[in-house]
This record gives structure tokens, sequence and C-alpha cells, in this order.
């Protein structure tokens, strides 16, 4: 049978290591917000901006939303076709995640990626973002 004090030393390690990380952690979802409401300010809002613009030009009627920490493409026939970017903290690092909602009947289909891989987010640029709406705006091109 385990010694309880051998044991006990186990257990007081490892809470200490979990509080380290989890500081760690903390401190790494802090750079990463601030990060991202850069990214988002200077190239993921004005690219959403540009394409519904430039939607609203061919005939299809898109809007942009910026709630909080995000920024929000839907359409303004169905509220609930959407491609909507905000910052996905559960991942370790932090990074920008995409949610893209489409309505087909009665079924909404929902389905998350990241913009480009998994590139951090200091590597992401205003081209990135642009290719991910090409490529998930297909759908409702047709």
């Amino acid at each position: 049978m385990a010694d309880v004090a051998v044991v006990r030393k186990r257990v007081k390690t490892a809470i200490e290591q979990a509080r380290r990380e989890q500081a760690e952690r903390r401190g790494r979802v802090t750079e990463a917000t601030k990060a991202y409401d850069g990214f988002l300010e200077d190239a993921a809002i004005p690219v959403f901006k540009m394409f519904a613009n430039i939607l609203k030009s061919e005939g299809l009627h898109f809007e942009v939303m910026t709630p909080a920490g995000g920024v929000r493409l839907q359409s303004e026939r169905q509220r609930d076709d959407c491609i909507e970017m905000e910052l996905d903290t559960t991942a370790d690092p932090p990074q920008p995640l995409v949610t893209i909602t489409r309505v087909r009947g009665s079924r909404i289909v929902r389905s998350d990626r990241c913009i480009k891989g998994s590139n951090s987010l200091v590597q992401l640029a205003e081209e990135d973002v642009i290719e991910m709406l090409l490529e998930e705006l297909r759908p409702w091109l047709l």
C-alpha cells in the first residue's frame, strides 16, 4: 500500500502545477484578446463591411453586425443565415473561430472552423478573412 505522505506530496505538487498552468493560460488569453481586438478592428470588420457592400451591389442583401468581441455577416432575408467570427478562448492558444449558420427548410445547419487552419492569431491577415468569406459564401451565391 502506498504511503499517505508520499501520495499527499504528489497531490500537492499536482495542485500547484495546475494553478501555475492556469495562471499562464490566463496570461495567454489576455494577450490573445488584445491581439484579436486589433485584428478585428483593423482587418476583420472592414473586410466584412466590404463584402456586405459588394454583395448588396450584386443584389444579395447582407448586413454586418458587430456584437462585442465579434463580427457577423448575416442575410437580410433570412436572419439565421450568417457567418460569425469570435475569439475562442477555450482553445489553447486562443484563436478566432468562425461559425457558419445556414437554414435549409426547417433545419438549421451550423458548423465551426478556424479562419486559416491552425495559424496563430498573429499570423492572420486581411487576405485570410477574404479567402474564408469567399469559401463560406459560395452556397449563398448560387
